[in-house]
């Protein structure tokens, strides 16, 4: 049935009037969201104002009584600010709500845009006729309307976009508050430590223990949290799901390296493993298990803190947080003494009642966990008439069961770690093991009396950075032993000194790890010392790393530590600043900008210098360590990479020190522009001598044992240097050539002349004599052969050294003439019946090297023992 006339124009004028409704709203929604956003940037203004005043006031008058209560007042009003509702969920709901509306109005059918063909078509659906003359004054007033509607529809979506640009202006400048919010609070945070947070302890307290204890267990708190998280999980259910996955893998995590960890030595992959490899996985494995249950409560706080927020939410969070840090402390024992645990295992010490104390740890672990949450909670829930009753003697309570445990592990005599200080902590520790007991019941039965005097605040900020130091403390002594094994077995395999397992019936042998006398060559000369400077290195950065990160931990509880790193000059820079005008364009200035050069800088100038010098002094070992025991270099190759390597090292190591003393290049480059101009010109002979060296090494215009004449001057090649050339003539001088003159004059190389031939041999000698001394003897004996060449002179030098001999080279020159492998017998059976006459030859004698492999390229000066050793280690 259609429907009648007044009808038709009644739903339209009706429609009409619901969408002014809806856009009064919206102009009212706006009003509210604007004053909000004026509450919220004279909030953000406020705080810089008394950000600014605090710092002014802090460097001008410093942290006196007046400062601090002032410090104190603006703690607690941030705290407040804080609890105040959350902008996140309000921003969130309003932005999809505004979304939503808008989208809407963009899909409402009759619109007004085409207000004719609209009218046509409602009348239409009416059963009326537009073109009618009983409709025509119905079409006229539908039309109007139709009109108007375009009107009140443009206006509720622009209505709509202003009030969702208004509400990215509050999140914008929530975001900037919570930012400056955070600054504000670390400063006072900082030197707030000292400042007492309450009364000290009185009976009264006492009294008003029963109305804590009633707050604590008020149904009216668990149901505005039990509220808050349904918000929460209503505005991010992703993040809810996000928590859950967390927890389940957190929980597998625990269930599954806890079995690995007890069946470490039963499975069959861990029975062929060596005893370091097994430490290695069980320190792991012991730290992920204690991680799992901390890391349960770490996250469940971090969800309730974060996002969607109430003063409940924040409340819990804060005693999670607490409970997750003491759960930390008490798991990381729990697990090192549980049975089949590390402690157990893994460490050869017996400890006596282990058993017993996992379980009393078990017992007051949990009591602490469940004490770090109730005291913090009630700290920031406590207030009015009794304030503090809960949280304080909840304190006390926990700092006495923290001394009876440090009284029964750290006690003298018949202390529960007693044998764990004898065997590990070293003489000194273990007579001075009382003061270790004193500072483990000191320490709590210290924070007890400063919470009593009602320094609240204080005693709980070192409490926390305690667990933190303890904490690390015992994760990284659980896992040293197993850094030590890696970094072994890295260092043996970047050296190739990597030892082949070595099976019995039993298994795998544990062989130990690889020491300098598995090594031939020069590594192995070499090897225990290049090793050793480079742990000292690293324990050298691990020390400074500790100090460090303990020092950042523990600075800000005292502030006038910082008074210790004076300012020792100002550096002025200048700094190129951009910035947008009124109109949209970029300007660009240049601002005088002044940098602080403190003692601390000075120091750490000097240890970047310190690092930077060993690491250029070490590198000719480590190149021939990493590099050229699997890369074949000629000589110029090698001298050319040291020499820059140890440029560039040295080169950065300055650069990064200028920077931290405030040496700018700007302020030294005239200065290092007249010093290259001056040693250019004083020391150019030398400039000429170091680039003819490298056209001597690389282009090889003379080898050694060649007949050469350079200028004026004839003799053969002793030595080839990066500097010089030595020449030997025939009455057996040496003639000292600058490398300049292979570039300035004339070179004749007289190749008719003869070449020679390196005899190398190895000869394995008893350890009762000297080294030295052997290798002088046998070089004496070598030189009174015939036809031994003077010049280059015969070389003896010690290859290694094993358990029962030690192996010594031999090389010396011949003319080419000769058979090399005759001379070599004949050689080797003289060495040999020498040394066997005194007495000194092994029983066992190595291989004798190749000596085509020992010819031309190998014999450059000076690293004749070097290049033999590398090229028998490529061979074998």
């Amino acid at each position: 049935m259609g429907m009648s006339i007044p009808a038709v124009a009644a739903k339209v004028a009706g429609e009409n009037a619901n969408y002014a409704e809806q856009w009064a709203n919206v102009a009212e929604d706006y009003q509210a969201l604007n004053e909000r956003v004026s509450a919220v940037a004279a909030k953000l203004n406020t705080t810089k104002s008394d950000l600014d005043d605090v710092r002014s006031k802090l460097e001008h008058y410093g942290l006196t009584p007046t400062v601090g209560l002032l410090l104190r007042h603006k703690k607690e009003q941030l705290d407040a600010w804080q609890g105040n509702g959350s902008v996140t969920l309000f921003v969130t709901e309003e932005l999809g709500r505004a979304r939503q509306k808008q989208l809407e109005v963009e899909m409402v059918r009759y619109n007004g845009a085409d207000a004719s063909g609209q009218t046509t078509e409602i009348l239409a659906e009416a059963g009326l006729d537009a073109a009618s003359v009983q409709s025509m004054v119905l079409a006229s007033q539908v039309r109007a309307l139709l009109d108007q509607r375009r009107e009140w529809l443009a206006a509720l979506q622009q209505g709509y976009h202003d009030y969702q640009r208004k509400l990215a202006e509050l999140d914008s400048t929530t975001t900037e508050l919570a930012k400056l919010t955070r600054e504000y609070r670390t400063l006072i945070d900082r030197h707030v430590t000292w400042i007492r947070s309450g009364d000290p302890i009185r009976i009264d307290d006492l009294r008003n223990l029963g109305a804590g204890l009633g707050a604590l267990f008020d149904f009216r708190r668990s149901s505005d949290l039990g509220y808050s998280i349904k918000r929460k999980w209503q505005a991010n259910a992703i993040a809810g799901i996000g928590l859950l996955v967390s927890i389940v893998l957190f929980l597998l995590m625990r269930w599954r390296t806890k079995s690995w960890l007890v069946d470490i030595g039963s499975r069959k992959r861990m029975r062929e493993a060596t005893a370091d490899t097994r430490k290695l996985a069980a320190g792991v494995l012991t730290t992920f298990v204690a991680l799992a249950f901390p890391g349960v409560l770490y996250v469940l706080a971090r969800w309730l803190g974060t996002g969607v927020v109430s003063e409940s939410t924040l409340h819990a969070s804060s005693g999670l947080y607490a409970a997750s840090l003491v759960a930390l402390m008490v798991e990381v024992p729990r697990q090192l003494l549980r049975k089949h645990g590390y402690m157990e295992k893994h460490v050869a010490v017996e400890l006596p009642h282990r058993e017993r104390a996992t379980a009393f740890l078990t017992l007051v672990g949990f009591g602490l966990v469940w004490a770090a949450y109730v005291i913090t909670l009630m700290n920031l829930v406590e207030h009015g008439m009794w304030r503090d009753s809960v949280s304080r003697f909840g304190l006390m309570a926990a700092m006495l069961m923290v001394a009876l445990t440090a009284h029964l592990t750290f006690r003298p005599t018949g202390g529960f770690l007693e044998p764990w200080i004898a065997k590990f902590g070293g003489s000194v520790i273990h007579r001075v093991r009382f003061i270790i007991y004193l500072a483990g019941i000191g320490f709590p039965l210290a924070m007890l009396v400063l919470a009593a005097l009602g320094y609240g605040y204080t005693s709980t900020e070192l409490i926390r950075r305690a667990i933190i130091t303890l904490v690390s403390v015992m994760v990284a002594a659980t896992l040293w032993s197993g850094v030590k094994i890696v970094s072994a077995n890295i260092w043996q395999m970047l050296t190739g000194t990597m030892p082949s397992p070595q099976y019995d019936e039993y298994g795998r042998i544990n062989t130990g790890s690889s020491s300098g006398s598995q090594v031939s060559g020069v590594l192995g000369e070499h090897f225990l010392e290049l090793k050793h400077h480079l742990a000292f290195l690293c324990q050298c950065g691990l020390v400074v790393g500790a100090i460090v990160a303990f020092g950042s931990l523990w600075i800000d509880v005292f502030p006038n530590v910082r008074m210790g790193n004076p300012v020792v000059w100002t550096v002025q820079d200048t700094v190129t600043q951009s910035s947008v005008d009124a109109s949209g364009q970029t300007i660009t200035s240049s601002v005088m900008e002044s940098t602080p050069v403190t003692a601390l800088h000075l120091l750490l100038a000097a240890a970047t210098l310190f690092v930077a010098f060993q690491l250029a002094k070490l590198l000719p070992a480590l190149f021939d360590a990493l590099v050229l025991q699997r890369v074949s270099f000629d000589e110029g190759m090698e001298h050319f990479f040291l020499v820059l390597g140890r440029v560039l090292l040295f080169g950065v190591g300055c650069l990064v020190a200028c920077k931290w003393v405030g040496v700018r290049w700007q302020t030294i480059q005239w200065l290092a522009v007249g010093l290259t101009i001056g040693l250019g010109f004083g020391l150019q002979d030398m400039v000429r001598n170091l680039f003819g060296g490298l056209v001597v090494l690389f282009e090889k215009p003379a080898r050694l044992g060649d007949l050469i004449t350079v200028g004026r001057v004839t003799g053969r090649v002793a030595a080839q240097k990066f500097r010089t050339t030595v020449l030997s003539d025939d009455e057996g001088r040496e003639v000292i050539i600058p490398n300049k003159n292979f570039v300035s004059e004339d070179v004749v190389n007289w190749m008719g002349a003869g070449r020679l031939n390196v005899i190398p041999i190895e000869v394995a000698v008893s350890r009762d004599e000297r080294p030295a001394d052997l290798c002088r003897t046998l070089q004496e004996l070598v030189i009174a052969q015939p036809d031994v060449l003077l010049a280059p002179a015969p070389q003896a030098t010690l290859v290694c050294v094993g358990q029962a001999s030690q192996r010594i080279e031999v090389r010396a020159w011949i003319e080419e003439g000769q058979d090399p492998a005759r001379f070599r017998d004949g050689l080797l059976k003289i060495v040999s019946k020498f040394l066997r006459e005194h007495e000194l030859l092994a029983a066992v004698q190595p291989t004798q090297p190749l000596m085509r492999e020992a010819t031309e390229d190998e014999m450059l000066s000076g690293n004749f023992r070097s290049r033999s050793s590398r090229t028998r280690k490529r061979s074998a």
